[in-house]
């Protein structure tokens, strides 16, 4: 540490230079929040004083312009005492003057930024970047987060739900999104194994001994080739996650048939759980995705008709039970709930 307890230049920007004199004095001795509103949350320290912040919604996967910047920026010095991105990709403005809260609310709707997502709601959608600068993705993650949270977005702002709400989706298996932790992921999935095109692997001169222990799964194996040493993958054991198709993308890629899987009762916290997947493979068809909203929309109206105050959807789900659950929604071929013996929350080609 420095002089003034600063942490030396070149390691991690210390966190206490972004606050205000305010949060700074005030730092350790709040007791309590309330929400007063979708978005408006209310902290109290132990003096009886006050902060306010007021919680809106960003672009899927946070994505902001230098021009969004700028009106984020501007609203935090008009109306509050600093803001933050929230760890699922909203915005937080901190330090709000609640007598200026209402213009504040006024100003946010007409720049397109709409608040909510907090307490009994849908929370932010959180995903990936997928297209935008990722190779791996199966499908269009932003483009699914737009599409879902105009379908649900009556949930953002009011609080009706029987617990709070988070979706995240995935462009591919290895979830960068945060998908298998959610009450409701969506991850992008390959119905196929990767595609091996053996004269372009050896034109390639790969490393095959490298290629092979590339794999998690243990699915890639040498084949002898006429023309030198290739690979083959076992269906069996591959598990889709895209590693060897970046570890030799000119001779390996995945396949061209690609969907969703959609699991349900994930979440962290306390007591954190992994989400099970209900859905193995659903068309993610742009620019609706249609298949996807309906099948969304068949978990929600189960859980809104029958889930008690306060219940997540991973504690719905094991106290309805998996059967009762699944009979409802018209599935089948899913092996286990979050509660039940067995394991299903990888994406390995199922029914389609």
């Amino acid at each position: 540490m420095t002089e003034a307890g600063e942490l030396p230049a070149g390691i991690m920007p210390d966190f206490r230079r972004e606050l205000p004199p305010y949060l700074k004095e005030k730092a350790g001795s709040w007791v309590w929040h309330e929400e007063v509103g979708p978005g408006i949350i209310k902290h109290t320290a132990r003096d009886g004083s006050e902060l306010w912040s007021v919680r809106i919604l960003l672009p899927p996967n946070g994505l902001l312009a230098a021009a969004s910047l700028r009106k984020l920026a501007g609203f935090i010095k008009r109306y509050a005492l600093t803001g933050r991105r929230t760890f699922r990709q909203g915005f937080e403005l901190v330090g709000v003057d609640p007598s200026k809260l209402d213009i504040l609310l006024k100003e946010l709707a007409a720049a397109g930024f709409p608040v909510g997502g907090t307490g009994r709601t849908l929370h932010q959608i959180k995903c990936c970047t997928s297209f935008v600068h990722c190779q791996n993705a199966a499908v269009d993650a932003p483009s699914i987060a737009k599409v879902l949270g105009d379908y649900l977005y009556r949930y953002f702002t009011v609080s009706g739900l029987p617990a709070q709400l988070k979706v995240s989706i995935s462009g591919c298996p290895n979830s960068c999104g945060g998908s298998v932790e959610a009450d409701i992921g969506i991850v992008g999935v390959f119905a196929d194994v990767p595609e091996v095109n053996d004269r372009e692997l050896i034109a390639a001169n790969e490393d095959i001994g490298l290629l092979v222990s590339w794999c998690p799964a243990g699915a890639i194996r040498p084949k002898r080739t006429p023309e030198g040493t290739s690979v083959t993958i076992n269906k069996e054991r591959c598990v889709l996650c895209t590693s060897c198709a970046q570890a030799a993308p000119r001779g390996i890629k995945m396949g061209p048939n690609r969907g969703a899987a959609i699991l349900v009762g994930g979440r962290g916290g306390a007591r954190p759980s992994l989400g099970q997947v209900v859905f193995p493979f659903v068309p993610a068809k742009p620019v609706d995705y249609g298949e996807i909203c309906r099948r969304i929309r068949l978990i929600l109206d189960f859980w809104i008709r029958e889930g008690k105050p306060g219940e997540r959807l991973a504690t719905f789900v094991q106290r309805v039970g998996g059967d009762h659950f699944r009979n409802l929604l018209g599935v089948e071929e899913v092996s286990s709930l979050p509660g039940e013996k067995g394991r299903n929350h990888d994406f390995r080609p199922r029914h389609t």
